[in-house]
């Protein structure tokens, strides 16, 4: 278990790539101070963005729970999935939209590309609706 990676996952980087083209500034990685410490954070239009592994993360398309000691790891995938919900509303009672992208989103180029394209239109609305302008 301590060889498995909180943060700077292969497909967290896979994800990272993909959005750069944006160039949309002041994205932050790993922010400590933002409950949950999304894997990206955009401070100005208050989106959070969390890529979720469907194992970890008990996705319900992919998830296959191990053979052994399954007790254990359904009760672990059932907490991280609380864990989420309740990070989910804390932001989002403080404003923040969060965005939970799941791991067969990223390895699928579709999919990858809308969320791309859903993440720069919300930068771009949620500066605009706080008279930031539509600068990137």
């Amino acid at each position: 278990m301590a060889a498995i990676k909180s943060k700077g996952t292969k497909l967290e980087k896979r994800f990272f790539k993909a959005i750069a083209p944006l160039a949309i500034e002041d994205f932050e990685y790993y922010p400590e101070d933002i409950p949950g410490k999304p894997d990206l954070a955009h401070r100005d239009s208050r989106i959070a963005i969390f890529v979720d592994s469907c194992y970890w993360h008990g996705c319900p398309q992919h998830l296959r729970m191990p053979s052994s000691n399954r007790d254990y790891w359904s009760k672990k995938i059932a907490r991280n999935r609380r864990r989420d919900r309740k990070i989910k509303k804390e932001l989002e009672d403080e404003g923040w939209k969060v965005l939970r992208i799941w791991e067969h989103s990223i390895n699928n180029p579709r999919a990858l590309k809308w969320w791309v394209t859903r993440i720069n239109n919300l930068v771009n609305e949620r500066r605009a609706s706080e008279g930031r302008g539509n600068d990137c």
